[in-house]
């Protein structure tokens, strides 16, 4: 969930949570308030009705009812109570408030009864809570609205900022450039950012420049060292010299592969591929297959292609090397009889093979040198190359199982300026 509508709902339940409370006190109150009015009323009425029998004038008050009672009734506390009484014009049971009271009067001891309606309370509670839920949805949603805008105003610095950190990398040679905030926290975000990226770019930087150092120095010796053991294969050698000298011939040859696939992983990372343009996939995966064919056959894999014509922007030696991979990964895992299958279309193209599922973990597939295994004699880069070449172009790569066969799929995303 995004802040903006974090900060929106927080404020939208704090509010209804507020008014509510609210709510239950102002009525709570202003019943109180009536229910003690109201009991004012009938003392008043009461002393009026009072009065005038102690001046011997007949009691002729509606809703007033007198009688005389026995002198214990004295001791009975007045009593204030509310009662349902059948209304014959309005044919329903309407609600009064009741005082009864005992009193002494010229001598005689009379129950004094005096009523009065409830005044239109379930009316005025009625008018009362439709006010207020009126007004609450008012503060809500113009609280809301103003809220947002106010916020959105407040946010727009970092939001620009998160999307500015997004599109950045550290092999660019642009400065980042992040909006300004008048807000002291956002600018000390800014300049913890910014000093964090001029850090991660040093190392970056300084990280590069060793790899790329390290394959260059690195080629010279294993160039020499092939050549001396090419040179010593052509003496007279025992069968032990000679398997000693095959298997350092392979090791160097393993290591000069590595070397390349660094060197080519370090220049894929550094965006050194000027010669992208328009390019033919179909042609080229079917090229990449034409270069293979005898290892194919020899390994008895029956291959098919379901190929459409589908041009993209790229670079032809990543593609190259991007399909080379997946082809040559395709031929070491693919078993030797079954059908494996290549497919491209417009929104992509899948690469499977029958084979056995994998004995190490998923999340490796990906990773340089993940594929710690005894028997295995790839360099551990070919994955992780075709990774860095789909993420160069912004392509989604997934890797499944599915009923004994290894998928790779590669997906077309809208097209982003390089």
């Amino acid at each position: 969930m995004k802040l903006l509508s974090r900060t929106i709902i927080n404020y939208f339940w704090l509010t209804i949570g507020v008014l509510l409370v609210t709510g239950f006190l102002l009525y709570g109150f202003l019943y109180l308030q009536i229910y003690e009015e109201i009991k004012e009323q009938l003392q008043l009425q009461e002393s009026m009705v009072t009065k005038e029998i102690s001046q011997g004038r007949k009691v002729n008050f509606p809703l007033v009812k007198t009688e005389i009672v026995p002198t214990e009734h004295l001791m009975i506390n007045p009593v204030f109570k509310d009662t349902l009484i059948y209304d014959d014009i309005q044919k329903k049971d309407e609600g009064y408030y009741i005082l009864r009271q005992p009193r002494l009067i010229n001598g005689q001891v009379y129950m004094i009864e005096v009523m009065t309606t409830h005044i239109g309370w379930d009316g005025y509670s009625k008018a009362i809570i439709f006010i207020f839920v009126l007004i609450a949805i008012m503060i809500v949603v113009v609280g809301s609205i103003i809220n947002y805008f106010s916020n959105r105003k407040l946010l727009w610095p970092f939001l620009q900022n998160l999307e500015r950190l997004k599109l950045y990398s550290v092999s660019s040679n642009e400065k980042l450039e992040l909006v300004g905030s008048n807000i002291s926290e956002f600018k000390e975000f800014n300049l913890a950012i910014n000093e964090l990226t001029e850090r991660a770019k040093g190392e970056y930087q300084a990280l590069k420049e060793f790899t790329e150092n390290a394959s260059h120095e690195i080629q010279t010796p294993l160039s020499i060292v092939r050549t001396r053991l090419e040179s010593i294969s052509q003496y007279p050698l025992d069968e032990d010299m000679a398997r000693y000298i095959s298997d350092a011939k392979a090791a160097i040859g393993r290591l000069s592969k590595v070397n390349k696939g660094l060197l080519l992983l370090a220049k894929i990372e550094n965006q050194v591929f000027p010669d992208e343009g328009a390019l033919d996939l179909k042609k080229t995966i079917l090229q990449q297959v034409e270069q293979l064919e005898d290892i194919i056959k020899h390994r008895n894999i029956d291959l098919k292609l379901e190929l459409t014509a589908h041009e993209v922007k790229a670079s032809p030696l990543l593609m190259e090397v991007l399909i080379s991979n997946l082809l040559s990964n395709m031929l070491d895992y693919a078993t030797p009889g079954a059908t494996s299958t290549i497919k491209l279309d417009n929104n992509g193209f899948t690469f499977s093979n029958p084979g056995y599922p994998l004995d190490f973990e998923e999340s490796k597939l990906f990773t340089r040198f993940g594929k710690k295994k005894v028997g295995y004699t790839g360099n551990g880069l070919g994955l992780p190359i075709v990774k860095q070449v789909c993420k160069r172009y912004r392509w989604d790569i997934t890797y499944r199982f599915d009923r004994g066969y290894h998928v790779f799929k590669i997906v077309f995303l809208p097209a982003v300026d390089q």
